[in-house]
């Protein structure tokens, strides 16, 4: 697994996969320097020696290049370390799910002819690449009794009984990742289990195709949630507003017989009466994809749409406009929008209030995407679409906690039984957010175990020692409110996971400062080895300690650098004894302006921490470490910190962190 900035590289490199890319333009593009950027390439070239097919190449005088000799090995190595190859076009689909479902609604959905050659632009991948697609899908079909055909005139297509191809689009939406993340939100806040949501989209599938209607698999979707809130809009007596039938003429369309089908089955299996207003508004569900009729949304509207709807969200996050699932979802949503908009349909949103109480942030999302809209620009929507439209957001969320799960590393005392015990609870407890990769003792802590953790969880009090990932500590039991403080820490993990976010802490940065740091124990040095940093530093925290303290001290932090690396960054250095062994606490620091040689790895550190705890109190320490753990990520505090010619602008600079 690659780390944060390991992953950055790849992505600027996969920019324009032709073209070599300079040291001294990764290292502007980083935010570090030349040397750096030739430390990370050879950790690269190791971890991309176990995926044949992709290659880092060097070569003098003209920088970095990706050479990618199989577009499978490349889009594995894309899918296991979550990296997004970005390209202009939202259809640059490199996820091997995202490609697969892709071209199951082509196949299925889809009226048009498709062409092998179109399908290889639109998908941005090779011939090769595309027939090993087809051979997967072909083997998904043997159950079914179905096959791909191609023929020149006539494209590829499936070959089968309709029968067949019901069974397998029925068998291929219930196992689908989008009912498995929606059922969270359906089953319980929408539906109370009057009918399942495998139910509901099995009806809405089969009368679909009894019509002879092809729509796409993100239209259904939405289709069916539009029917599991109609249930409880009607439960809890709301109702949607007439349908002008001077403006949409519904009535007599084929698509408002199978609207009527549908919520005709539906009722005989919840007991509730629809009334007309609920048929037509499937009706609109059916035609603004449909063709041929009144209420069809053009082509030229929805590539407006889709294009807008990608920028608007590329302004507000950038990581999730690839997301093929959300943009086509949230596409087929808006486009019945629109023609509700138009039409002047307002509809009731039973779960309103309960999202903008209990799911703020992903409500205030929507609001800020649709507002980026152009189209949406002249028309008003309600708190109700709003919310209609958060729902997606929420789903994809929910996609995201299952797909990126967090690699932990359990640290236990010596006991087989309670290391067992502990990793069980996790499991259980967490399994769907977290991965164990191991169960460690205090004393098998290293760099090699360290290697691709998320976070820490021990049962030992790891205080004494400082990680730059996030150490929660829990009993052998591993009770509620230790839980919740993990599952509130994995809730504020960054995307460096690099810190977590105490909101609980009462203590700030400025408030301990002073009781850990002082001029007394400031150096500003040059032409400094290692030995001689660490020795001033300690010699400057040992004048109220005993005789033995700062001997005691200096070994104790070679044990401590022992188990794992103290160095956080390039140019940033945290000594720090195994265990406290001062009557009280301090910070010393050293910057050293042309750097010291730490170790083989880092050859050029400049400003160096160290940390001396307490026997008896360390209040305030997380706060301060935290901070340091910020410095790393921020180069031009950095600077300013290099910069600096007394411990008073150097209090300003870390207050200012």
């Amino acid at each position: 697994m690659l780390n944060k900035k390991e992953k950055q590289i790849i992505q600027y490199l996969t920019k324009d996969k032709e073209q070599f890319v300079t040291s001294k333009e990764l290292a502007a593009h980083m935010g570090c320097s030349d040397r750096t950027i030739r430390t990370y390439y050879k950790t690269l070239v190791e971890k991309l020696d176990n995926h044949s097919g992709l290659d880092l190449i060097s070569k003098q005088g003209y920088g970095y290049k990706l050479d990618i000799v199989d577009d499978d090995a490349y889009a594995d190595f894309l899918e296991e370390n979550h990296i997004n190859d970005h390209h202009n076009n939202y259809q640059n689909i490199t996820d091997i799910n995202d490609r697969y479902n892709y071209l199951l609604n082509k196949l299925l959905f889809e009226q048009n002819e498709i062409y092998f050659d179109d399908l290889a632009d639109e998908l941005f991948v090779s011939r090769s690449t595309l027939s090993s697609d087809f051979k997967k899908i072909r083997q998904k079909f043997k159950p079914y009794h179905l096959k791909i055909e191609s023929k020149a005139n006539k494209g590829v297509y499936v070959l089968g009984q309709e029968r067949d191809k019901r069974r397998f689009i029925m068998d291929y939406f219930i196992d689908s990742g989008f009912i498995n993340t929606m059922h969270s939100y359906v089953d319980n806040e929408l539906l109370n289990q009057k009918i399942s949501f495998e139910e509901l989209t099995i009806i809405v599938l089969d009368e679909c195709r009894e019509g002879g209607l092809k729509l796409s698999d993100f239209v259904i979707q939405n289709l069916v949630i539009h029917i599991a809130l109609a249930i409880r809009r009607i439960t809890e007596g709301f109702r949607i507003s007439k349908v002008s039938e001077d403006e949409l003429v519904l009535r007599g369309l084929a698509e408002r017989q199978i609207a009527e089908n549908i919520l005709k089955r539906v009722s005989v299996s919840t007991h509730i009466d629809f009334p007309a207003e609920e048929v037509d508004y499937i009706t609109l569900h059916l035609v603004s994809k449909g063709h041929g009729s009144a209420c069809h949304i053009s082509e030229v509207l929805q590539e407006q749409m889709r294009q807008e709807l990608i920028d608007s969200i590329d302004q507000i996050n950038p990581t999730v406009k690839n997301d093929f699932q959300l943009i086509e979802g949230l596409l087929a949503h808006l486009s019945t929008m629109f023609i509700r908009l138009q039409s002047r349909v307002v509809m009731e949103n039973p779960l309103t209030a309960e999202i903008q109480a209990n799911y703020r942030d992903m409500y205030q999302l929507a609001e800020r995407v649709v507002a980026n809209m152009p189209t949406f620009s002249a028309y008003t929507l309600s708190p109700n679409e709003i919310a209609y439209i958060a729902l997606h957001f929420m789903a994809a969320k929910e996609r995201y906690k299952e797909q990126r799960k967090y690699n932990v590393l359990v640290i236990c005392a010596t006991g087989y039984g309670s290391a067992q015990m502990l990793k069980s609870r996790i499991e259980n407890e967490l399994g769907n957010l977290v991965s164990i990769t191991d169960v460690i003792g205090y004393y098998e802590i290293n760099d090699e175990k360290l290697k691709g953790i998320d976070f820490i969880v021990s049962s030992i009090d790891l205080s004494n020692l400082i990680f730059n990932i996030p150490v929660f500590t829990v009993s052998v039991f591993l009770n509620d409110e230790e839980l919740k403080d993990i599952k509130q820490g994995i809730s504020h993990l960054n995307r460096s996971l690099a810190n977590v976010e105490d909101h609980q802490a009462e203590l700030s940065v400025k408030d301990v400062f002073d009781d850990y740091f002082s001029e007394d124990y400031f150096f500003l040095m040059s032409d400094a080895t290692k030995e001689d940093v660490l020795k001033k530093l300690a010699e400057s925290i040992s004048v109220n300690e005993n005789d033995q303290f700062e001997k005691r001290l200096l070994d104790m932090m070679k044990q401590r650098e022992a188990m794992s690396s103290i160095v956080f960054g390039e140019n940033i250095a945290v000594p720090h004894p195994l265990k406290a062994v001062g009557s009280k606490h301090h910070f010393a620091v050293a910057i050293v302006k042309d750097g010291v040689k730490w170790d083989e790895q880092y050859s050029s550190i400049k400003i160096i921490f160290l940390m001396s705890m307490s026997i008896h109190d360390n209040d305030g320490l997380p706060e301060l470490t935290s901070a340091i753990v910020d410095l790393v990520d921020n180069p031009k505090l950095q600077e300013q910190m290099l910069a600096c010619q007394s411990f008073d602008e150097f209090k300003k600079i870390f207050l200012s962190i």
